[in-house]
């Protein structure tokens, strides 16, 4: 009996409530289904369902217009420039740079005694640079750059290796982006050259190898290009450095004793490079360079310092190639002079080439022969004529991060001194 009592309960509630809700429902239809329904055109039931299915075609059309609308600020949004975010002060303008080559070389060198090599196999850091960058006004950049090396104990240095404020300005007519370097600055051949020829990871370039001159001294150095800039697809696929139209130049004005050595005397050094391009529209790869030093050698001596050398260069995509010749009286150390202290004449030349290949020309062969005579006023007998040959291929697997493999071969005239060899494996990174 309960349960018969409590079933009839429930159906009475809910007949309650569905009514209860039918009449809420009807108190909120629409004015003209009312109507409709008390003329009895339509039932309330078919009247509901009606503004039921009305309610939800507004539902569906006022999501539709929302989503419409969302789709709308979206797109505007998109359009809108990117956020610049400010950096702080002392990071504007800072660019941070680091440069290595890391070999592994097994060779054989000439031992000192005659006839005889030694044999070697290392790992070695052949040069680590630490660079940083500072652009403190828009004509005054500032530049400090450590250079790692070994010295003769074995120990890892570091050194300085540039150190210099850079003033420029726009320029105009013949003479664009000129600048001006002081303190520890570049001299203006070697920088000139290994934009030229990328692999100094292999070893240094062919007159600062044969011990001429090196890269920087503390002075004052004046430079700028000749012409607008080549075209940005040049300087994006071939040589973005010394890119005027019609080529470009360095003078400038040094204690003498480069960047590893105290200087020994009061006497300042003049050096200078004048580069030109005959056919920037046709042949913008083609420079003739030419390049001078007077003045003495970093000795309490002073003996005489001379050195004019002259290069013919091609430039192009995938390939790269460069003659070049020397001729002069001493060295930057001052230690190229014969039994009465006179400086000796000296004279040689170096042909390099590069190949590139692959599809993003990624890969190179490189080829160089050196041919240096030390003495070439002096006798046959003392006069150790060097022939040097160098083979390479090379992969670039990243921009500017590159595998060397490479051989090479130094001849010497004197009998008594033989061939020396090296295999050589350098990984080169930079950033």
């Amino acid at each position: 009996m309960r349960l018969i009592r409590w079933t009839a309960l429930l159906v009475v509630g809910l007949a309650l409530i569905t009514s209860s809700a039918a009449a809420q429902e009807a108190t909120k239809m629409d004015p003209l289904l009312k109507l409709l329904v008390e003329k009895g055109v339509v039932s309330q039931q078919e009247a509901l369902a009606l503004q039921r299915e009305y309610a939800g075609r507004q539902a569906a059309e006022a999501e539709q217009q929302h989503a419409q609308t969302v789709k709308v600020a979206k797109e505007a949004v998109s359009e809108l420039p990117p956020a610049k975010v400010e950096l702080p002060k002392a990071l504007q303008g800072l660019k941070i740079g680091m440069l290595a080559y890391i070999s592994y070389q097994d060779g054989t060198k000439y031992s000192g005694v005659p006839g005889e090599t030694s044999d070697y196999s290392r790992f070695t850091l052949k040069r680590g640079y630490f660079d940083v960058n500072k652009s403190i006004t828009s004509s005054l950049d500032a530049r400090i750059t450590t250079d790692l090396h070994q010295d003769s104990t074995g120990d890892w240095k570091p050194r300085l290796k540039y150190v210099y404020g850079k003033f420029k300005w726009a320029g105009s007519g013949v003479v664009q982006k000129p600048y001006v370097e002081f303190g520890l600055a570049h001299m203006p051949w070697l920088d000139f050259e290994e934009h030229i020829n990328r692999f100094r990871m292999q070893d240094p370039m062919f007159m600062e190898r044969n011990g001429l001159f090196n890269s920087a001294d503390v002075g004052v150095m004046f430079g700028g290009n000749f012409g607008k800039d080549l075209p940005a697809d040049y300087k994006k696929n071939v040589n973005s450095h010394y890119a005027g139209s019609y080529g470009s130049f360095q003078v400038g004005v040094y204690n003498g004793n480069g960047y590893h050595a105290a200087e020994a005397n009061t006497n300042k050094v003049l050096e200078g490079r004048v580069s030109l391009r005959p056919l920037p529209d046709s042949l913008p790869g083609l420079q003739f360079s030419a390049f001078g030093i007077n003045g003495k050698g970093n000795t309490a001596a002073e003996p005489d310092w001379n050195l004019f050398a002259f290069m013919t260069s091609y430039e192009s995509p995938r390939w790269v190639a460069t003659a070049q010749y020397f001729s002069g009286t001493g060295n930057q150390s001052g230690s190229a002079i014969d039994s009465t202290g006179a400086s000796v004449d000296r004279k040689g030349y170096s042909l390099f080439t590069e190949v590139r290949f692959g599809q993003n020309a990624e890969y190179s062969f490189i080829g160089r022969y050196d041919h240096f005579d030390p003495n070439s006023s002096g006798p046959s007998t003392t006069d150790d004529i060097q022939k040097r040959w160098i083979a390479g291929v090379a992969w670039q697997f990243a921009h500017g991060n590159y595998w060397l493999l490479d051989y090479e071969s130094l001849s010497h005239d004197i009998p008594s001194i033989p061939n020396e060899n090296r295999l050589q494996l350098t990984l080169q990174l930079s950033y």
